[in-house]
């Protein structure tokens, strides 16, 4: 049964070929929606119909009436059968020599045969150079105007109108169509020139066509070729005719010559068209070089071995004015030096020879490193004999190949597509966008690598392009509607919109032309100097926005001519610089950035550095490196490796974190186009991409929550590390870290108050498991945090959160608070407190005491806290007997360490412990081994005394710890008895005593300072304080006396004498005064001699006089003192009398000096040692350091040292073994002043003057006794 408008749909298939291609498909489209039920206008649809065949009427009358075809190209010649092949078939491969005709000659032929009429022909080349010269040419033989008949359209230009009925334009122009236009209905002819160049943008339209072909009976295509591979071209379309077209009309004759140095290419080429030119010396050469810079570098060499010959460049981005010169040859020989683009792309006329480097420059990429690789390689063998191909046409022609033949037989066949070695990010985006389903289903000639596929979908996933599924984000969107590599298209989208939206689009712009700075091989260091003015030191795109506004000012201040001589003086590329402005202002309308450019000046261009960058970031985040230790070098993604390339600002002193516009490999791997980021940048720009892994998590007391150590990695390179909150990532597991160390473990602040009184319930527990040394009263750690998780918020894991939650809760408090069976295992018993108390009283004083259960550790067992005041007045024996719970262990201990013969009357051991703790409780003032002794002596018989015990023998526990503690309970030190601590802090005792002493009044009177008299009561043995005792004195501060207290007896006595005295001589001026004019009368020089002060001696002489009088008798109270001050009288006697025999003894000793000095050094064992001696007797401090009993002994020793004298005139051999006994033990000597020192003074008058009568039976083992401490 037929469907409503069914008649209609006939109807109008009927008249197909009489519509434009895109009316009918609109026309179609509203029959079908009818069809489907909808409604239609029939008589509407009629009219535009016929309004639709007009315009194709009126088409058919703009195709010219004479195609004007040069009846000498093969084309030509081949014309009927080509027209019959494009009329019968759908698809027609022409595959023709270079020179043929067939890139210009098809497009007529297609008009001859009615195409152009229901459409467009459409005419694809693969260079903006030849689309626009093929379309100047095409139009000059139809005798039009470019831009009528004939149109073209290329990046930056367009030149089609109404009446154009052929289209000339880049492969990349109708790929960007496809996205408005799936089915290309504005064409009703394609030809896809060039297709043997087999660029990713010829494949992909070649795989459009064959899918869409079916959906167009009406399109005709037609695929031109050299004769390179066509069968597969066939074979795609699934067997299309091949038509073949000879080019080439005179034999090319092929020579090898493969040059001796191949670094000399200039030279080589140089020396390949001398021969050329030798028998003929006017005919054209044609040199292929790979490269813009070979190009450059060739041109200058030749124009100088060859002044009457006109060199000419050809490459890809020559301006149009210097093409049309290759194309219209002079009278001048001519040396056209180009790259690959001569080799199909566009013919150059006149050519009679070519010479042939046998190289190009082929972009690689590598999907294993992700890395554009430009690099010259050689040719393919169908590359080189399409070049060769390019001369033969006006006559013989001749090609220099500068290689060997083996070489070229050793080549590949054909050059590999473009697909299988470019990035295919771009077209993936583009297939994508356009729902041309998966690649791996796209009807490709070769299929492309699979390895380039997975990098592309993997570089689109890093812009962000894609989402884990590789389907289509917004972002990828709007990336596919740019007609821009999709690096490019995320920055310019990362910028739009901002403020630096403008600086962005020229930037982008930049990225997508050729770099416009120029370094000619001889002029570097001028190119360098001029770049350097423009040059930013941390960014190579702010050095191309520098040059973006000097080209700005340039143009704005300059003429066509001078903006070119400008360039030319700053070495710069004006060509580049005018393609950068075109992209630059597409890029701008792209993206409708709106208003006037902004102006930027360095310091804008500084200010603006982080937008800027993190913008470029968006599309080169996986061009980032980190510098590596080693010199030079960076690490990038995918264990790329690179260095900064020498032309960056940056290659000198690299970066940290650096960014790239392009990783190249040539002779290494470079990164050009460079700028120095921040970590925080990459860490915002590729969030979709940072890598996170928290590792230890840990309670942070400090900021009152769980921390744990981030890493974060960008493409697998180390960002930062960093500590965050852990609970924001991990709330359960914080939860429990926070329970257990928080609360358990009070490892918090400020501590709420349930949990103050939580912890002290623990720690009373714990106090009393260590005083029982059982550790099975405290709960477990698990039925502990189960307290905690059954009564916690479960969103609770920081300290601000529980505050938070206390303070809205009136009862959490008090729920979260523990009662004593919270905190002990079931069925356990805490009562200990009677044997092991938590305090001992000892003479007045409480000392706290503490339990440690750590069996191996220093403080395991009791400790006693023993205040620093009251370290001297304690009794030693308190502390042996520890506590009662340890007392029976430490009976048992102890006899245990009875040696065998005893022990054995002691057993069983736990027995006689159990008795005797009965038996000393309380315990007896006196050390635990001396009452052990005793009652086990009485219990066995056994002759035991306090020496049988060993107490080093005890377990640690068993042994009293002392901890002396300062006022504020600070820990000074610890030790096992008193008397360790005792000698070890004295000082800070006596010091601790004092500073009491000034905080309680009734202490205050035993401080004084600088006393003037004994103003005083009378000074008690003792003072009590604070449940112990000191011990007041005087003490001797220099000429000052103060009033202090001290720590022990002994030391209050040793001060008292010395501040005594201080204050009596104090007290006595005149007596003082006089004894000093006695002693500077008396002395004078002899004084000088010994480097005495007169002041030193009389001091002296002044304390020993008052020492032997006025101290005869302890001075304790003031009538003391003034009993004392009554005998100055005889202190003036006895100090002149020691004034006297102080005058003989340095007489003495001047006299031996003087006979000492006149034997010189006749015999110099003895001499010495009689000099050391004397000297000794005299050193330094000698009045206060010579013993009272010595004193009156210093006379004899000097006549010893003269007796001596003059005997070893008589006996010097005899003296010298004497001495060889002495001197050994001489040397030995702890100090001048020491006990030994004057025994051994003895000994001497022993050895050498016996009648002088020595005191005390001196001898040498005697004095080495006292001097090694052993007497």
């Amino acid at each position: 049964m037929a469907r409503p408008y069914d008649l209609v749909a006939t109807a109008l298939a009927e008249q197909r070929d009489s519509l434009l291609a895109r009316d009918y498909v609109r026309f179609a489209k509203l029959v079908e929606r009818a069809q489907r039920g909808g409604k239609m206008d029939v008589a509407r649809l009629q009219q535009d119909v016929e309004k639709a065949r007009e315009r194709v009427e009126q088409r058919k009358l703009l195709v010219p009436a004479d195609l004007n075809y040069p009846e000498e190209l093969p084309v030509v010649q081949a014309r009927q059968e080509l027209l019959e092949a494009i009329r019968d078939h759908q698809v027609v491969v022409v595959c023709g020599e270079t020179g043929s005709g067939k890139t210009t000659q098809l497009p007529k032929l297609c008009l001859e045969l009615g195409r152009g009429t229901r459409g467009l022909i459409g005419h694809t080349q693969p260079r903006r150079l030849a689309a626009r010269s093929v379309a100047n040419r095409i139009a000059s033989e139809l005798r039009g105007n470019l831009g009528d008949t004939v149109g073209y359209e290329t990046r930056f230009d367009r030149r089609v109108s109404e009446r154009s009925l052929v289209k000339l334009m880049t492969d990349g122009i109708l790929l960007a169509e496809l996205g408005r236009d799936h089915l290309l209905t504005s064409y009703d002819t394609i030809i896809i020139d060039e297709a043997h160049e087999r660029s990713l943008n010829i494949d992909f339209l070649l795989g459009w066509l064959k899918r869409i072909l079916p959906q167009r009976p009406d399109l005709k295509v037609v695929v031109t070729s050299a004769t390179l591979d066509p069968e597969r071209l066939s074979r795609h379309f699934g067997g299309a005719p091949i038509k073949l077209v000879s080019g080439r009309t005179y034999p090319v004759e092929q020579r090898y010559r493969a040059p001796a140095d191949e670094s000399d290419l200039e030279g080589n080429i140089a020396s390949a068209i001398e021969e050329l030119w030798r028998p003929m010396p006017n005919g054209d050469v044609l040199v292929f070089l790979p490269g813009e810079r070979e190009i450059r570098d060739a041109d200058r060499v030749l124009t100088g071995r060859f002044p009457r010959a006109e060199v000419l460049p050809l490459y890809s981005r020559l301006a149009a004015q210097a093409q049309d010169k290759v194309f219209s040859p002079g009278r001048q020989p001519r040396i056209v030096l180009a790259t690959n683009v001569a080799e199909t792309s566009v013919t150059v006329p006149g050519i009679r020879y070519v010479v042939d480097t046998g190289t190009a420059r082929l972009n690689r990429f590598s999907p294993r490193t992700g890395v554009q690789q430009l690099q010259i390689e050689p040719v393919s063998q169908a590359a080189a004999n399409q070049r060769a191909g390019r001369c033969g046409r006006l006559g013989p022609g001749v090609c220099i190949r500068l290689y060997a033949e083996d070489d070229f037989a050793a080549r590949p066949a054909f050059t590999d597509p473009e697909i299988k070695r470019a990035n295919l990010a771009g077209v993936i985006l583009s297939m994508i966008a356009l729902g041309l389903g998966e690649v791996d289903d796209f009807p490709w000639v070769d299929a492309p690598d699979s390895r380039n596929v997975s990098d592309a979908y993997r570089l689109l996933q890093t812009l962000g392009a894609l989402d884990d599924w590789r389907k289509l984000t917004p972002l990828g969107e709007e990336l596919s509607r740019l007609p821009l590599d999709p690096r490019v298209a995320r920055i310019a989208l990362a910028g739009r919109g901002k403020a630096q939206a403008d600086a962005i689009c020229v930037l982008a712009a930049a990225m997508s032309v050729q770099d416009p700075h120029e370094v000619p091989p001889d002029a570097q260091d001028a190119a360098r100097a001029a770049h350097k003015s423009w040059q930013h030191p941390k960014s190579d795109f702010l050095t191309l926005l520098n040059l973006w506004q000097r080209w700005k000012t340039w143009s704005d201040e300059s003429s066509n001519r001078q903006l070119r001589r400008v360039c030319r003086e700053h070495f710069v590329s004006f060509l580049r610089m005018e393609e950068w402005e075109q992209v630059y202002r597409q890029l701008r309308d792209m993206l409708g950035v709106k208003g006037e450019p902004a102006k930027l000046k360095p310091q804008d261009l500084d200010a603006l550095y982080p937008q800027l960058h993190e913008a470029l970031l968006a599309g080169l985040i996986d061009h980032i490196g980190l510098k590596l230790p080693e010199k030079g070098e960076y690490q990038g993604p995918r264990n790329r490796r690179f260095r900064i390339h020498p032309g960056s600002a940056l290659a000198r002193k690299g970066p940290q974190w650096l960014m790239s516009a392009q990783l190249a490999q040539t002779s290494q791997l470079f990164a050009r186009t460079n700028a120095a980021v921040e970590p925080e940048w990459l860490e915002r720009v590729g969030a979709h991409l940072i890598k996170r892994n928290v590792l230890h998590p840990e309670w942070n007391s400090e900021r009152g929550e769980v921390t744990a150590t981030e890493h974060v990695s960008l493409l697998g390179l180390p960002l930062l590390t960093r500590q965050r909150n852990y609970g924001a990532t991990h709330p359960a597991e914080a939860r429990a870290i926070f329970i257990r160390e928080a609360l358990l473990r009070g490892e918090m602040s400020r501590k709420p108050s349930f949990l103050e009184q939580n912890l002290a319930l623990i720690e009373e527990v714990q106090d009393k498991e260590a005083r029982l040394r059982r550790p099975d009263l405290l709960a477990n750690d698990e039925q502990l945090e189960r307290f905690y998780l059954e009564r916690l918020p479960e969103d609770i894991c920081t300290t601000r959160q529980l505050k938070d939650w206390l303070r809205h809760d009136p009862k959490a408090q008090s729920r979260m608070r523990m009662q004593e069976a919270d905190v002990l295992r079931p069925g356990a018993d805490a009562n200990v407190e009677s044997q092991f108390p938590d305090h001992l009283d000892v003479g007045g004083q409480r000392l706290a005491l503490s339990y440690s259960h750590e069996p191996g550790e220093e403080h395991d067992g009791v400790t006693f806290h023993v205040p620093l005041a009251a370290v001297h007045t304690l009794p030693e024996h308190v502390f042996d007997w520890l506590v009662p719970g340890l007392r029976t262990a430490k009976i048992e201990g102890l006899i245990r360490t009875l040696p065998n013969a005893l022990r054995r009357y002691c057993t069983p051991a736990a027995e006689y412990a159990r008795a005797l703790a009965e038996r000393f409780e309380p315990p007896p003032e006196r050390p635990i081994v001396e009452a052990m002794a005793e009652a086990l002596k009485s219990m066995t018989g056994a002759a035991i005394t306090h020496e049988s015990f060993a107490p080093e023998k005890l377990e640690p526990h068993l042994v009293p710890r002392l901890q002396l503690e300062d006022a504020q309970g600070r820990l000074l030190g610890t030790g096992s008895t008193l008397a360790s601590l005792q000698g070890r802090f004295a000082g800070q005792a006596r010091q601790a005593l004092n500073t009491a002493a000034t905080r309680d009044d009734a202490l205050k009177q035993w401080k004084r300072d600088n006393l003037a008299d004994w103003d005083f009561e009378k000074l008690p043995e003792t003072v009590p304080m604070a449940g112990a005792k000191a011990w007041p004195a005087l003490q001797a501060e220099g000429e000052k006396a103060h009033l202090r207290l001290f720590e022990s007896p002994e030391a209050a006595a040793a001060a008292h004498r010395a501040g005594t005295r201080t204050l009596l001589l104090a007290r006595m001026p005149d007596r003082t005064r006089d004894l000093l004019k006695a002693v500077k009368s008396k002395l004078g020089l002899q004084l000088m001699s010994l480097k005495l002060a007169p002041e030193t001696v009389a001091d002296a002489l002044a304390r020993r006089a008052a020492d032997a009088v006025l101290l005869a008798a302890p001075v304790r109270d003031k009538a003391g003192f003034q009993q004392a001050l009554e005998k100055r009288g005889a202190f003036s006697i006895e100090a002149y009398r020691r004034l006297d025999e102080l005058a003989a003894w340095l007489g003495t000793a001047a006299e031996l000096r003087r006979k000492l000095g006149a034997l010189g050094n006749r015999w110099p064992v003895p001499l010495a040692d009689l000099r050391q001696q004397l000297d000794s007797l005299f050193s330094e401090g000698f009045l206060d350091a010579i013993p009272e009993p010595q004193w009156p002994r210093v006379a004899v020793y000097l006549r010893a040292i003269s007796v001596r004298l003059d005997r070893l005139q008589n006996k010097p051999a005899r003296d010298e073994e004497l001495t060889r006994q002495v001197q050994p033990l001489a040397a030995k000597l702890p100090g001048p002043f020491h006990e030994a020192r004057w025994v051994l003074e003895e000994w001497r008058i022993t050895l050498f003057a016996q009648e002088l009568k020595a005191q005390g039976s001196p001898s040498a083992a005697k004095v080495t006794a006292l001097s090694s401490g052993a007497a």
